[in-house]
């Protein structure tokens, strides 16, 4: 007995992200009202304890997906920011898209970063800086755009929260089209615009760019 204890899943690798891992599938196909760290016990193959070694609570948990999440974007944004560090216009586009593809790919951690009933950013000072250095591979763009005479002479907190709203709006689009994509739907305008935007935002993108460049 002691021996097949010894040898359960707790002990041969990272617990801890395992269970953001079984989470997160959990968020996707299931939401966040049935999530409960004994069931993720339960699927990891661990006892029923274990997951509090890492996670207080539900909360701590979704605190640590969020985190990820935004360590995720970071990456994803960061590196196509400096990939086109020389074309700021450019970049701001690849941005964009960078942002609209992390939230199709990872709905379930987009959620939690807007979701106040499941996350509490005043809890975590790192999930506050994570999304800091998130929010700000836009804002460093930008303020380089300002200064060069590329964007808008106004507030870079301004331009960056107009540009935010839209492609965040655009990215909010296509993640709730599913729901009205019926055949009865599809001559629908607002459909018509959410297919548009699935198969390819960069058009919409670009169009967000011209509200932040400043006039010849």
């Amino acid at each position: 007995m002691v021996k097949a204890i010894a040898s359960r899943p707790y002990h041969h690798g990272d617990l801890r992200q395992s269970l953001i891992e079984a989470a997160c599938k959990h968020l996707l196909e299931s939401g966040a009202d049935t999530l409960s760290l004994r069931a993720l016990a339960r699927e990891v193959g661990v006892s029923q304890t274990a997951p509090y070694r890492h996670f207080e609570s539900k909360s701590a948990l979704f605190r640590a997906i969020a985190l990820h999440g935004f360590e995720l974007l970071f990456s994803e944004t960061s590196s196509v920011a400096k990939q086109y560090e020389d074309d700021l216009e450019q970049s701001i586009v690849e941005i964009g898209m960078a942002y609209v593809g992390f939230a199709c790919r990872h709905p379930e951690k987009y959620q939690l970063f807007f979701d106040s009933s499941l996350v509490d950013f005043n809890e975590s000072d790192a999930l506050v800086e994570a999304g800091g250095s998130a929010f700000g591979v836009l804002t460093t763009v930008i303020q380089r755009g300002i200064d060069a005479g590329v964007f808008v002479d106004r507030p870079v907190n301004e331009v960056a929260g107009a540009l935010w709203a839209s492609i965040h709006g655009a990215a909010s689009l296509v993640l709730s089209k599913a729901p009205h994509l019926k055949p009865a739907n599809q001559s629908s305008p607002a459909v018509q615009v959410m297919h548009q935007l699935s198969e390819d935002p960069r058009p919409t993108i670009e169009l967000f760019l011209n509200a932040i460049r400043k006039p010849c």
